[in-house]
């Protein structure tokens, strides 16, 4: 919803242009950068930022704009150039963490994370990126601790229920992974994310159990399926009768920032 227009013109605005046309534009940027309109989110961050090159949460969503396109470098000195004008910015702080998770420069991420989470320590979104920044890098343990503080902060969170799951797999806990994909996802989703958390571990005798239950509990689960006939072929084992020829593609839902 566009904001009414205000009498009056703020710092760096153009002296015609009343003050709040500049936030309904920026809303709207949000928004579009929330909907991943790429190329709509440019053309009002790049006009934003021209207007007022001091604000630094139009940098921030220019830089996940650049980021997303797949242009680290503007994407990094967009980012922090946003820290540097706020640094209390958890937003700066989280999305320059996600660039250098991309950019397989972890150590640099991390620390962005942590700030972030201490910036903002109610939202579980950067608790997550934590989670998923330590899980990318193989400190399982950590990544557990760092999801289920999310997951107490948003407990309806099936993205963050089923990141806490493979992580908890990850670090051996299987039984506590499983109640984790139960309350992430539906019956056959749970089914199917233990069977690839036990594939990942090399377990394929349970993983094809598992991915046989997910396809029984919902034939039309395209995943499943294409998990399943990837192990029965690694195991030398026929498809169970009734169960349809899968798509091209095969993944579990994995973990997600």
């Amino acid at each position: 919803m566009i904001a009414l227009l205000a009498v009056g013109c703020a710092r760096g605005a153009r002296p015609d242009e009343p003050v709040d046309t500049y936030q309904a534009r920026k809303q709207l940027a949000r928004e579009l950068v929330a909907r991943q309109d790429w190329a709509g989110a440019f053309f009002y961050t790049d006009e934003l930022h021209r207007q007022r090159p001091e604000d630094a949460e139009v940098l921030v969503l220019r830089g996940i704009v650049y980021r997303e396109r797949g242009l680290p470098a503007e994407a990094e000195a967009d980012l922090k150039a946003a820290v540097a004008q706020d640094e209390r910015s958890a937003q700066a702080h989280a999305a320059l963490g996600i660039l250098y998770d991309m950019t397989q420069r972890g150590d640099e991420a991390e620390g962005h994370h942590r700030k972030a989470t201490t910036l903002a320590p109610t939202d579980p979104r950067s608790l997550n990126n934590l989670g998923f920044s330590l899980f990318l890098r193989g400190k399982h343990g950590d990544a557990v601790e760092a999801y289920r503080r999310a997951v107490r902060l948003a407990p309806p969170s099936r993205r963050i229920r089923t990141n806490l799951g493979f992580a908890l797999a990850a670090h051996g806990d299987l039984p506590r992974a499983a109640r984790e994909f139960e309350m992430g996802g539906t019956p056959a989703e749970a089914k199917n994310n233990l069977g690839f958390a036990y594939e990942q571990r090399g377990d394929l005798k349970n993983a094809f159990d598992l991915y046989v239950a997910a396809v029984r509990l919902d034939p039309r689960y395209a995943k499943a399926r294409v998990n399943l006939t990837h192990v029965a072929s690694k195991l030398g084992k026929p498809i169970p009768e009734g169960i349809p020829e899968p798509p091209a593609a095969r993944s579990g839902e994995s973990a997600k920032p």
